[in-house]
C-alpha cells in the first residue's frame, strides 16, 4: 500500500486515459513506496510488489509514462512526474523540477494536471 497522498495522486493521473496506464493501473493494489530518494532537483520513489503482482504484469516490456504537470508554492516553476515500468511491472516514480531545485520533504500544496496531448486534462488539489 502506498502511504503518501502526493504520490498515489499522481499515480491515479499518470495511469489515466491510454490503454498502457489503464492496464498499469491495476497494479497499484500490489505495490508499496519502499524508498524516497530526495535529489535537491527532485524524487526517486522506488516501490516494491507483493508477489500477485505477476498477474498483473503488463506485455509491453519497459513503457515510460509522463505527462503531469506539478504546480507548488514550493517550486520555483513547476515539475514534472514520470513512472517507469520495467518488465511489465511499476518500478519507480520519478519526479524533476524544472528549475532544478526541489524541497527534501513532500509538497504540502499541489496542484497536479494531466498535459500529455490528448489528455483528459483531469486536475488534483491539495490546499495547504
Amino acid at each position: 500500500m502506498i502511504k503518501s497522498k502526493f504520490i498515489i495522486d499522481i499515480l491515479d493521473l499518470l495511469l489515466d486515459g491510454d490503454n498502457d496506464g489503464l492496464m498499469i493501473r491495476e497494479q497499484f493494489d500490489y505495490i508499496t513506496d519502499e524508498t524516497y530518494n530526495y535529489t535537491g532537483s527532485g524524487l526517486f520513489v522506488t516501490f516494491s510488489h507483493s508477489d500477485s503482482i505477476s498477474t498483473k504484469r503488463i506485455k509491453k516490456d519497459n513503457p515510460v509514462l509522463n505527462g503531469v504537470l506539478i504546480k507548488s508554492s514550493e517550486l520555483e516553476i513547476g515539475a514534472d512526474a514520470t513512472v517507469f515500468i520495467t518488465s511489465g511491472i511499476i518500478d519507480y516514480l520519478e519526479i524533476w523540477s524544472q528549475s532544478g531545485d526541489y524541497p527534501k520533504r513532500e509538497l504540502t500544496d499541489y496542484v497536479l494536471t494531466q498535459v500529455w496531448e490528448d489528455s483528459p486534462k483531469r486536475q488534483i488539489t491539495k490546499d495547504k
